[in-house]
Formats: structure tokens, C-alpha cells, sequence
């Protein structure tokens, strides 16, 4: 009889274990008793947090905290240590946020939990003991500043009390100054890409007001090699800057080996403003080893609109900059014609704003190149080689020679590629524009490709200057563009000039000039180009 009782209790105890395994698990309890987590930048110290929870559970941090352990089961007390956020004490950081996550409870009909913890680590804001000279008065304090600048160091030292502005107070000559050009190009980096700029963790950019007071800057000089993602110039990062005022020359010599952007004054131009600038001297480059995008600007590497960890909109300015450089740039490996191309532009390599947003604006605006391009790659222009989106060229000249040797190029002497939501206004050109070495590419005096529907409009302008080429380039070579393949309008223009094809000039006159602006995909978006004989 017991035997019979005790099978009875055991058939309904598994009864009641299948009945319960039916059920929906109960929901997890997860929490924490420190919802944020505050430290300094030096020397921080560990934090231990209380976790309290019925459920298996497993952690995520950012790679600047490190955690007692990373998954683990039931209640647990997790210490936290934090790398330091700190250099040394004469350059600032920036403050720095991120997120630890701990979840768990999520397995079959059970429903899962987060706790998450925010954690802010402080930067470190350098106080100059020294009292402010009110300006730069020298060679040896300029290399200071411009160390100070491209590093986060502070700059109160050269800051004007009355204006708050950096001010240069002497012409200098920077030829003797022993300055590690290559220690600061390696020490900054950006996320630079088509739509999207970005300033890599511990890049620290210069966002003040630099006011050159009509100074003159020579003797620089920099020989540098960049890697993947880096950029240069005098100034290498400028963020919701302003540079004016100055007078810059030397030989600026840069090569990469990755994606990279230079300018001889600024490298990377995010929502800032250059103007009344002059640069003078030489820009040489043996190009680069990637197939990637290679940038080089007289004044500028890579400009974008936006501002940075900012939602209102961003503006760049190039206004009243001329450039007396001239340029010697080999394309090395990348001899490619597109975005990832090997480029330089008089004014900015490369321009662009956020995804097309109508909002953001690049302008180069009453702007001038006087330098000649003696190039092998597959963009070049006196002012700009690739206004990729939201770029405004107005009022802008180049009286820049042009002698391309790659053999399938986008060529146009005022810009190459034009793309969305992009005006030119007003843009001349008076140089000659000759490409050789059995070219088979575009060619035409003012841009080489429009090819956006979305492109506001040409209007103004003309083309004065002569174009050479071969007879492989087709049906691209245009006393205006080589390929005009989109509708937009595009009107008062100046045809002038001469093409010479294979050696031969073709006679152009007011009975036939039409027939040589260049391709045009849509005639009827094309109004009132006039004629003017060359002379």
C-alpha cells in the first residue's frame, strides 16, 4: 500500500513540473545602486557598484573602463577602474561620456532587463601661469603657439585681453624653428568621409581666432608622410575657427599611404572661416600607395559644413584667399579619377556638408589662384578639385596653367566634379589646360562633370583660357565643361578661348562656338552662353 501511495505523489509532483514548465517565466529584477558613475581625468579611482538581480546577467563598457568581471549570476558587487584622461599638464583633453550596460533574463518566454549606468570622465583644462604677451612676438614663441594649438595646449599666452583673438604681432620666419611636423600630423586623426566629418578621441582641434594682423609666415617647410586618416596643415584640425589676415609661404611637401587630407594652412575645415589669406611658395607631393582619397588644397584639405557634436547647422567660409603657390603633386599608385582619387584644388581639395542637407553650406567666395599645376592626377583645379555636396563658388578666378599627365583624368580649372545641391556663380577662368599622355579622359576650362539633378544652378562666368588634349578624350572637351550630363540651368556664360586637339586648333567662331562649349545632355537647360573671340 505504501508502495502504491509513493508512485501516486510522484505522478503528480511531474504533473506539477510540466504544468509549471507551461507557464511564462516571472519577469527579471535588475538594478543598480549607482544609475551614474562621475570621475576625474588624472588618476582616477575605482568605483564599486552594487548589482542586484534574480537572473544571469552579462556587461558591456566602453574600452576606457574596465570592469571586475563581465558576466556573472544572481547579486554582485562589480568594481570599475577607469583609464586616465590625461596627458600632461600642459594639454588639455576633452571630457569624455559613455554607457555600461548590464543585461540578462532573456532566455526562452522569460523576459529580459537592463540596467544601465552612464559614466563621465573629466577633462583637463591646462592654466598658463605665464601672463599673456597679448600676441605672437617671434619665431620661438610662434612655434610654441602653433605646438600649443595643433595639441590642446592653452593659448592664453598669445591671446589678445582686449579682442580675445590670437594675435600675430611680427612677421616670422619660421625656417629655424625646430618643429616636429611629423609628431603632430601622427597625433591627429578625423573620420573624414564623402557626407561626414568627424575629429577622432584626443585629436584636439583649434577653435579659437587667429588674426594674422597682415603678417607675413615664411620659411614653412614641413616634410611629412600621413597614414590612414590623418591631416595637415599649419593648423591641422580648425573647428568653429576663424584664420585671417596672413601671408604663409615655404615648400610644403606631403605624401600618405592611406586615406588623408592636407592643406598648406589648414588640413581638415570644419564649420570654420578662412579669409584674406595668401599662400605662396611650392606644394610638392609624390601622391600616395592607397586607393584611397588623397586631398591636397593650397589653403585647405577637406571642408565640411557641419559642426560637430552640434545639431544647428554649420557654415564654412573661404572668402578674399589667394594662392600664389605653384603645385608639382604625382598621384604615385592612385591614378583613379573618382571621389577616392588622388586631388588638388588652388583654394580646398575636397568640400562637402552633411547628406545633402540644404542647410549646411561650403562657400569660396571672391577667391583666387594664380599658381601653376603641373600634375599627374586624376583631379585637379586652381580652386576647387571636388564640390561633392552643398558648395558655393562665387565670384572665384583662376589664372593658374594646368599640365596634366594621367591618363584618364576629370579635369576643369576651376573645378572638376560638381554634385548635389552645389551653385557656381561668377566663376572665371583664364588659364591653359593641356592634358597629355594618350588622354582618354574629360577636359573642359570652367568644371569637367556636372552630373546632379539636384545642382542649384551655373550661372555667370566664362572661360578664357586654352584647352589641349588628344583626340581620345571624345566628345568631352568644351571650351566650358566636358560634361554637362544632368538638367539644371545653366546660363550667361562666356564662351571664349581656344581647343587644340592632337596638335591641331579647331576654328571656333560665333556661327559654331555652340558646338564647342562641351556635351551637354539637355539643351533646353542651357541659355544665353555668348561668344567672345579670344584674343
Amino acid at each position: 500500500m505504501k508502495k502504491i501511495f509513493k508512485s501516486i505523489v510522484a505522478i503528480l509532483c511531474c504533473g506539477a513540473v510540466f504544468a509549471s514548465c507551461e507557464q511564462e517565466a516571472p519577469e527579471v529584477n535588475m538594478s543598480v545602486d549607482l544609475p551614474s558613475i562621475d570621475v576625474e581625468a588624472q588618476n582616477p579611482e575605482s568605483v564599486a557598484v552594487t548589482l542586484t538581480t534574480d537572473a544571469n546577467w552579462i556587461l558591456t563598457c566602453p574600452d576606457w573602463v574596465t570592469p571586475s568581471a563581465t558576466y556573472g549570476s544572481g547579486d554582485s558587487i562589480i568594481s570599475f577602474q577607469f583609464a586616465s584622461n590625461y596627458k600632461d599638464e600642459t594639454t588639455t583633453t576633452r571630457p569624455r561620456t559613455g554607457e555600461i550596460r548590464i543585461s540578462g533574463g532573456g532566455s526562452l518566454t522569460g523576459k529580459g532587463a537592463v540596467a544601465v549606468i552612464s559614466v563621465n570622465q573629466a577633462g583637463y583644462t591646462y592654466v598658463d601661469p605665464n601672463p599673456s604677451l597679448g600676441g605672437i612676438t617671434d619665431a620661438e614663441e610662434f612655434a610654441a603657439f602653433i605646438v600649443a594649438a595643433n595639441s590642446g595646449g592653452s593659448l592664453i599666452r598669445w591671446t589678445n585681453e582686449e579682442t580675445g583673438e590670437i594675435l600675430l604681432l611680427a612677421d616670422i620666419d619660421l625656417s629655424n624653428e625646430a618643429i616636429d611636423w611629423q609628431a603632430l600630423a601622427d597625433a591627429t586623426k578625423t573620420s573624414n568621409a564623402n557626407n561626414a566629418a568627424g575629429i577622432v578621441e584626443n585629436t584636439t582641434p583649434f577653435e579659437g581666432v587667429f588674426n594674422g594682423d597682415n603678417h607675413k609666415i615664411t620659411g614653412f617647410n614641413p616634410v611629412v608622410v600621413l597614414g590612414a586618416n590623418q591631416t595637415f596643415g599649419l593648423f591641422q584640425v580648425a573647428h568653429n575657427a576663424t584664420i585671417k589676415n596672413l601671408e604663409l609661404s615655404g615648400t610644403f611637401n606631403v605624401t600618405a599611404t592611406d586615406q588623408a587630407d592636407a592643406g598648406m594652412l589648414v588640413g581638415t575645415a570644419i564649420h570654420s572661416t578662412i579669409s584674406n589669406v595668401k599662400i605662396g611658395g611650392k606644394i610638392v607631393s609624390a601622391g600616395t600607395t592607397a586607393s584611397k582619397r588623397f586631398s591636397i588644397g593650397g589653403v585647405c584639405g577637406y571642408a565640411y559644413a557641419g559642426l560637430i557634436g552640434e545639431a544647428e547647422y554649420g557654415k564654412t567660409l573661404f572668402e578674399g584667399c589667394v594662392v600664389n603657390a605653384d603645385v608639382e603633386f604625382d598621384g604615385g599608385s592612385n591614378q583613379a579619377n573618382g571621389a577616392s582619387c588622388a586631388m588638388y584644388g588652388g583654394i580646398c581639395g575636397f568640400a562637402t556638408t552633411p547628406n545633402a542637407d540644404q542647410a549646411h553650406k561650403v562657400t569660396i567666395k571672391n577667391c583666387t589662384n594664380n599658381g601653376n599645376m603641373n600634375v599627374k592626377i586624376g583631379r585637379c583645379s586652381g580652386i576647387l578639385a571636388t564640390a561633392n555636396t552643398g558648395v558655393i563658388l562665387e565670384d572665384v578666378t583662376n589664372n593658374g596653367n594646368q599640365v596634366n599627365t594621367v591618363a584618364n583624368g576629370r579635369l576643369g580649372n576651376v573645378v572638376c566634379n560638381i554634385s548635389h545641391h552645389c551653385t557656381l556663380k561668377n566663376c572665371v577662368n583664364n588659364g591653359d589646360l593641356e592634358a597629355t599622355n594618350n588622354y582618354t579622359g574629360t577636359v573642359g576650362g570652367i568644371f569637367a562633370l556636372a552630373g546632379s539633378a539636384t545642382i542649384t544652378g551655373i550661372e555667370g562666368g566664362g572661360n578664357y583660357g586654352t584647352i589641349k588634349t588628344l583626340s581620345g578624350a571624345g566628345k568631352y572637351i568644351g571650351l566650358l565643361w566636358a560634361n554637362h550630363n544632368n538638367t539644371f540651368p545653366t546660363k550667361n556664360i562666356t564662351a571664349s578661348g581656344r581647343i587644340i586637339v592632337d596638335g591641331v586648333e579647331r576654328t571656333i567662331s560665333e556661327a559654331d562656338y555652340m558646338e564647342n562649349i562641351g556635351y551637354v545632355k539637355d539643351p533646353s537647360c542651357v541659355t544665353n552662353i555668348m561668344w567672345s573671340a579670344p584674343k
